[in-house]
């Protein structure tokens, strides 16, 4: 494999002291060298942070079980997602980094490093070889062969997955939709039997929606991911698959197939109404049967899943980049052996699968789920993702110094999921010519960031986003 290395000096070098002040600045500052006392827990206690909110109970329960077999006291603290960069960024002004954290902050590996907010992770050759092959990834989990992240589930997943009521689809006799058309063939089925609701979705939650979109548009032809073309490194979010698909949902919300008040859901209120029963439809992630679990049990025998829609039933193909770490070890901890220690018990069988067990996100080893407590179509699933998700060119995987130019890329507002709002809403009309502004504002945003991190010295520019030999359906390989 080709990929340029990146030393320390190197990163610091190639961002800059301007560079750098402005990470630092988002993310509360440079942590100072721990000194005596300084940073994570004291000599018996470990603190272990995470934003999880479905596996609380599992991880409570965790602290307790490991810490008597590491012989360290384990506090472990949930933080709400939407708290948990906050609290992170207060923990590090402080120089109290947790010894052991989910890295929530919004900045690339390279930079947390040089930043002072995470360090190395000891990993055994044991626990790398019981790991999936490629776990680790230069730019995202490790440096310079130094491992800074462990992965904790597969990037072998996608998110619009097509869950509905198996009781509804016997009674009213519809069979689980491939196509665009067998989908809504499906809907009026449901509206026209009269006793249900065909669907409902969390269409007021703007990022959930994008999710849906870039996954739906992916398997609908679209040659890239979140509205970049892998193969010409170009925004092209006004391609025929993106507009296929919001058509699609256009098309579901105008013949009134929607529960009402669907149109202001966030996502508790959509798994919600639809864990109640008498919905038949409900697009979600993986993740759908747990938190299903904790609404309404009873609920569970009758989730049935048709995986994701294609526009004529075709079979999916997804391409997702590897996942950086999930956790990280504080980089002023003073606990860094032990740490490295807990961090790997992440890895242990019984962990991942309490993970599948708790039917979230699939676990970073896949293998655990056919032994583990879960529903059939969430084996299904992730049979399904197993044969149908391919690994994607990272650009950052293949030159370090893009690192530095999405430390700097500004969010691009509005967004695809407040272009498929407005569309649905009816405050735009020309959706093509929306989506061809987004391209066009992503673009520039991108632009922008390559001529900051070019002046700073970065080795970047566009053709690092080119990928000429990719291909749809094959893992990528450098």
């Amino acid at each position: 494999m080709s990929r340029t290395a990146l030393s320390r000096r190197h990163f610091m070098g190639g961002v800059g002291l301007t560079g750098m002040a402005g990470l630092l600045a988002a993310c509360g500052g440079e942590s100072p060298p721990p000194g005596p006392g300084g940073g994570g827990g004291d000599a018996g206690s470990l603190r272990w942070w995470d934003h999880l909110g479905g596996l609380q109970d599992l991880h409570d329960e965790w602290a307790v079980t490991q810490g008597e077999s590491l012989g360290v006291t384990i506090e472990h603290t949930y933080n709400e997602p939407g708290k948990a960069t906050e609290a992170l960024q207060l923990a590090n002004q402080s120089n109290q980094l947790p010894d052991v954290y989910s890295p929530v902050i919004g900045l690339p590996l390279p930079a947390l490093v040089e930043a002072g907010w995470v360090q190395a992770i000891t990993v055994s050759d044991d626990v790398i070889a019981r790991l999936p092959e490629g776990t680790f990834v230069e730019g995202l989990s490790m440096l310079d062969g130094v491992i800074y992240g462990l992965p904790a589930f597969t990037d072998k997943q996608y998110v619009a997955c097509t869950w509905y009521n198996a009781e509804i689809a016997d009674e009213v006799g519809f069979d689980p939709p491939k196509s665009y058309d067998d989908f809504l063939a499906a809907l009026r089925a449901i509206a026209e039997h009269g006793e249900y609701a065909p669907m409902t979705i969390a269409l007021g939650a703007v990022g959930r929606m994008r999710e849906q979109i870039d996954d739906l548009a992916q398997a609908g032809g679209f040659p890239g991911f979140m509205g970049l073309r892998f193969d010409t490194g170009e925004y092209e979010y006004h391609h025929d698959a993106y507009v296929n698909a919001i058509e699609l949902y256009k098309e579901i919300s105008e013949n009134g197939w929607l529960l009402p008040g669907t149109n202001g859901f966030q996502i508790p209120d959509a798994r919600g109404r639809w864990a109640a029963g008498g919905i038949g439809f409900h697009i979600d992630g993986p993740y759908s049967p747990g938190a299903v679990r904790s609404l309404n049990a009873d609920m569970l025998p009758n989730m049935a899943v048709a995986g994701m829609l294609t526009p004529d039933g075709e079979d999916v193909v997804a391409t997702k980049g590897a996942r950086g770490g999930d956790w990280v070890i504080g980089g002023t901890s003073e606990l860094a052996e032990i740490a490295s220690r807990f961090v790997e018990t992440f890895t242990q069988d019984d962990y991942q699968t309490a993970l599948a067990t708790g039917m979230d996100q699939p676990p970073l080893n896949l293998d655990v789920v056919a032994d583990a407590d879960v529903i059939e179509p969430y084996a299904w699933l992730v049979d399904d993702f197993r044969a149908r998700v391919f690994r994607a060119p990272q650009p950052q995987v293949r030159n370090v110094d893009v690192t530095q130019v999405q430390a700097r890329q500004a969010p691009v507002a509005p967004e695809l999921g407040n272009v498929i709002q407005g569309y649905l809403g009816g405050e735009l009309t020309d959706l093509r010519a929306e989506l061809t502004k987004l391209s066009d504002a992503y673009s520039a945003a991108l632009d922008e960031a390559i001529a900051g991190a070019t002046g700073e010295g970065a080795n970047v520019s566009r053709a690092d986003w080119e990928f000429p030999d990719w291909q749809r359906g094959v893992d990528y390989t450098y």
